[in-house]
């Protein structure tokens, strides 16, 4: 048994074989995790972190890259399931072995006009239709450039970069994007519907912490997120923001947490991670 300490020096314990099936900088995220808040053990260990599984490792490339964002404006206001299938009727429609096809072949079919109508055909709205077009120009026209953001920028960087040269990837995209394509470890969104539902539940059991939180607040940033249900509390943004802030640097972490406290019933918790690793 591997055993972590918080600050009062009191052993939290995590088995040994939940911990290797992940990789080595979640176990020191986790260890970071449970040192700031040995109450979320149980959280912890219910299951396997599908994102930050040893077997879910794929290493980074442009096409990888390239269809990550792809799928995350595919699946826009749309269900998993429709935005599987228009995914699938894409890849049949250029019969490449199942693989989604590159922005280089997708560039070509933008300039026929047989090919882009086509394309459209397989369930793309005509604004998502041009908010591919704009990813695909992008990575054809600056790939070299893109290719060096994506390695050495830092977290802001790449948001601001995606967000203004790509129709239709706003924030919570681009950081959705650092943390499925770029494995970036402290990434947080307070205007997350599921990490405000958490938050509101880890403060609920957490009072003090909520005090705190309170007092340390600079600037009241009112939540931009509605809901018509009276049984969670929406705190504002900046104190979400705060909370999240506890965990650095490993807040990416504390977002699947949250995610987790979010619903009660964690087989579709569980279901959503792992669907969420496949965008």
């Amino acid at each position: 048994m591997k055993r972590y300490r918080d600050n009062d020096d009191e052993g939290i314990v995590l088995a040994d074989s939940y911990l290797e099936q992940h990789t080595d900088e979640f176990k020191v995220g986790i260890e970071h995790i449970l040192k700031v808040d040995p109450s979320l053990k149980g959280i912890i260990e219910h299951s396997l972190f599908t994102m930050f599984a040893k077997t879910n490792v794929v290493e980074g490339s442009m096409k990888l890259y390239f269809d990550k964002l792809c799928s995350s404006i595919i699946a826009q206001q749309i269900s998993g399931i429709a935005a599987k299938n228009i995914r699938g009727r894409i890849v049949d429609m250029f019969g490449n072995d199942g693989k989604f096809p590159s922005y280089q072949r997708l560039h070509k079919t933008f300039k026929d006009p047989v090919e882009k109508q086509a394309l459209k055909d397989c369930g793309l709205s005509q604004r998502k239709l041009s908010y591919i077009e704009s990813l695909v120009e992008y990575f054809f026209k600056e790939e070299s450039s893109i290719e060096e953001l994506f390695k050495n920028g830092d977290d802001e960087h790449i948001i601001e970069e995606l967000v203004t040269h790509i129709k239709g990837i706003g924030p919570w995209s681009a950081k959705m994007f650092l943390i499925t394509a770029l494995r970036r470890m402290d990434i947080f969104a307070p205007e997350d519907l599921g990490i405000a539902r958490g938050c509101s539940k880890y403060l609920e059991e957490r009072p003090d912490i909520l005090v705190k939180l309170q007092s340390k607040r600079t600037r009241i940033r009112k939540s931009k997120i509605k809901h018509k249900s009276f049984k969670w509390k929406i705190h504002d943004e900046d104190i979400i923001d705060l909370c999240g802030d506890l965990f650095m640097p490993y807040r990416t972490l504390f977002m699947f947490i949250l995610w987790r406290m979010s619903d009660t019933n964690m087989d579709v918790v569980i279901k959503n991670e792992k669907d969420f690793v496949s965008r």
